[in-house]
């Protein structure tokens, strides 16, 4: 006789065979990196919400992305400061 509340264990799943293989890129760990990027730094900055929807709709406005006037924008400080 069983016990009250007693509950039986739900069946094991089946057990795979072997392993999906890797993706090739990802196999070694090693991240993609676009030929254009080869030899870049990555920069991040924190920006007040309303100054990123102004960035992102110049980007709009002028069919470039924001990292192209992000690039810009830098050239700028660096050249107004002679850096």
């Amino acid at each position: 006789m069983k016990a009250v509340g007693a509950q039986t264990p739900p069946p094991a799943a089946p057990i795979m065979e072997s392993a999906p293989a890797p993706a090739p890129d990802r196999a070694e760990g090693k991240r993609y990196h676009a030929a254009t990027r080869a030899g870049m730094k990555r920069v991040t900055v924190v920006v007040e919400p309303e100054e990123h929807r102004r960035v992102k709709r110049l980007s709009a406005d002028t069919d470039r992305s924001i990292e192209d006037l992000m690039r810009e924008a830098l050239a700028d400080l660096l050249a107004k400061h002679n850096a």
